[in-house]
């Protein structure tokens, strides 16, 4: 029992040192407002915090010194700037919170962080920190999921027209428009060396978080702690299906019928056409031309993302 006792509290850090980070165009400019105020509050109450606007730059040079510093982060926005940060985390180490401010919000989710003042300090002051699972996809860092097929087409879609924050209302006429231009496409799917599809025209999910955007969750048992990648895939060969598909997973059944799969695994390897879009975490990944790229090899990095726990979450 001492022992145990012991390594509880070896575990709790002191986290009077913060780093508020936030995009500051993001929701036009409420993220910036959220953290400029979280920012005074803590400082009002005897916190040393450093405010960090991201930036379009290498990480390296702008958030890698900051978190350096500091004994914990307090991320300002939606899951595009967590994101954004956690390259910088998993080389740093930093207890991370998610201030939530974006669209869906899933880490914030998943690990029941909010807003509140009082549950951010409650979790600073008890620093009980949970080592999150993290993936690699095509050497860009997942934190949430990525996937091929018909979500990825609507994300590339809003993501060409985005001029400012958006809502869930946005995603509508993006998902019309890829019904009406969707075609089947052939993928193959290898999970740690094995063979599970070939060539067949499906729909593949790459999940290391059992939460998705607007509650459509493909792989609700997902665990972002076990070492492993909840690889859902489903097979699509016409627009009905991707309609019936949509409709199963927001019911929650859809692992239920012919033709799904669902597995895990530590490396995942997805071949497909070339013109086919993937996306990671909700965006396209940045700098990069869907038309280039037929392969999506994505591997997991178990326990990399430091994560400061709500105190309900905490043993």
């Amino acid at each position: 029992m001492r022992a145990w006792y012991l390594e509880i509290m070896e575990s709790l850090q002191d986290m009077s040192h913060v780093a508020v980070i936030a995009n500051p165009v993001s929701g036009a400019g409420h993220s910036k407002a959220v953290a400029g105020a979280l920012a005074q509050r803590l400082r009002g109450d005897g916190y040393e915090v450093v405010e960090v606007p991201t930036r379009l730059e290498d990480a390296r040079s702008w958030l890698d010194p900051a978190l350096e510093e500091a004994s914990a982060a307090l991320v300002v926005g939606g899951d595009g700037t967590v994101r954004l940060v956690a390259e910088s985390v998993v080389r740093t180490e930093t207890p991370t919170w998610q201030v939530p401010c974006g669209t869906e919000n899933l880490l914030a989710r998943t690990l029941g962080m909010s807003a509140d003042y009082s549950a951010i300090c409650s979790a600073m002051e008890q620093g009980q920190v949970e080592q999150l699972d993290v993936a690699r996809a095509n050497g860009v860092i997942c934190l949430l999921m990525a996937s091929c097929g018909f979500d990825a087409a609507v994300v590339h879609d809003l993501a060409s027209r985005r001029r400012k924050s958006i809502r869930h209302w946005h995603y509508l006429p993006c998902i019309l428009r890829q019904l009406w231009r969707w075609r089947p496409v052939s993928m193959t799917l290898k999970l740690d060396g094995r063979m599970v599809r070939e060539h067949e025209a499906g729909w593949c999910f790459i999940c290391n978080s059992a939460e998705y955007g607007a509650r459509f969750n493909p792989a609700p048992d997902a665990d972002m702690t076990d070492g492993l990648l909840d690889v859902v895939f489903l097979p699509t060969r016409s627009r009905f299906q991707v309609l019936r598909w949509m409709h199963r997973a927001r019911r929650g059944d859809h692992l239920r019928f012919q033709g799904s799969l669902h597995a895990r695994a530590n490396h995942v390897q997805l071949e497909f056409e070339p013109d086919c879009p993937w996306q990671v975490d909700g965006d396209p990944p940045a700098g990069r031309d869907k038309n280039e790229e037929s392969r999506l090899d994505v591997q997991c990095l178990p326990g990399r993302f430091s994560a400061l726990l709500p105190l309900s979450k905490s043993p």
